[in-house]
């Protein structure tokens, strides 16, 4: 009898042990559900937040319990969702949310270069060749030139250095380069005067004898000719004095700026005189033979003599030419 009541409480133990295992579970369950409606209400606070903080997104959610379309509330969710691609793109290439909020002005102006078709590729390679001249020491010693003269000068620079072919050593056409130094280049006189502008001395110091040295190098050369060049403008009401100054210029005393002249031939003189002086003051130049020379306005920028047809201003006739030669 004991025995059968010692199964009887046997069984009766296993029963609650069951009973009790079943319960945790529902308890373990009840738990796991509590959590993720837990979750699920500080995610929806967090939207509500969101929300609060952007007005127009509450006055969509606020629409939608009344007259909002459907296609506007998903047209402002696909905008979130491309803008937030966005972010994570840029992201990836290394552009930082923080970097968006601060700096939004430099890409809204990148923005509109781009439109204008302007290559942000092509404006670091013009900030590159200006630090390049400014490491180069020109910045201060060039005239302000625009980029397109720039160009122009490499342009012509090039040309200079490349070598002469066969066919043109046979034929005799081996000749120095011209240096072209035009008012169109940036390169003036005082208006009306024979007075060098400090930015076009500066450069006849330094880059344009700097060029005349190396053409030296190349060529067989002791001759400097500079000519001054005007363009079809008449001079008027000018009375000259250049046959009782221009000994006292030449020899060293007087500067040109006293020089005065009655027609462009002696404008052209007068100015490729100041050209001179400046030249034949550095000792680097102290072989050559410098020769002030006027083209007044009979000759042209392609060389030829002038077709009379051009009475007006025009920037690129007036000009100084250096050319060297062998003296004969």
């Amino acid at each position: 009898m004991a025995e059968i009541m010692l199964l009887l409480v046997f069984c009766m133990l296993i029963a609650v042990g069951v009973g009790l295992a079943n319960e945790r579970a529902k308890l373990l369950d009840a738990m796991l559900r509590l959590r993720k409606v837990e979750a699920a209400a500080a995610a929806d606070r967090a939207i509500v937040e969101t929300i609060k903080k952007n007005a127009r997104l509450a006055e969509l959610l606020a629409q939608a319990t009344g007259s909002a379309s459907q296609r506007e509330i998903d047209e402002f969710w696909r905008k979130l969702v491309e803008s937030n691609d966005v972010v994570a793109k840029l992201g990836r290439q290394g552009v930082s949310l923080v970097a968006l909020k601060e700096e939004g002005d430099y890409f809204a102006k990148m923005q509109r270069l781009l439109k204008e078709g302007i290559d942000p590729d092509k404006i670091a390679k013009a900030v590159a060749l200006s630090s390049a001249i400014d490491e180069a020491g020109f910045a201060n010693t060039m005239p302000k030139l625009t980029p397109q003269q720039i160009t122009a000068l490499i342009e012509r620079g090039i040309a200079a250095s490349k070598p002469q072919s066969e066919n043109d050593r046979g034929n005799g056409h081996n000749w120095p380069p011209i240096i072209n130094l035009s008012e169109a280049g940036g390169y003036y006189f005082a208006t009306g005067s024979a007075v060098l502008t400090p930015d076009f001395a500066r450069a006849l110091r330094t880059v344009v004898i700097a060029r005349l040295l190396q053409i030296a190098e190349s060529f067989d050369v002791d001759v400097i000719e500079v000519i001054g060049h005007t363009d079809e403008q008449p001079v008027t009401n000018r009375v000259s004095n250049l046959d009782r100054h221009l000994a006292s210029v030449t020899l060293g005393g007087a500067d040109a700026g006293v020089l005065q002249w009655a027609d462009n031939a002696g404008l052209g003189l007068a100015r490729a005189l100041a050209v001179v002086k400046v030249l034949a003051a550095d000792a680097r130049l102290g072989v050559f033979r410098i020769l002030p020379l006027s083209g007044a306005q009979l000759i042209d920028t392609d060389g030829r003599l002038t077709r009379w047809d051009e009475q007006g201003d025009v920037r690129e006739r007036r000009r100084i030419e250096i050319r060297m030669r062998k003296s004969s």
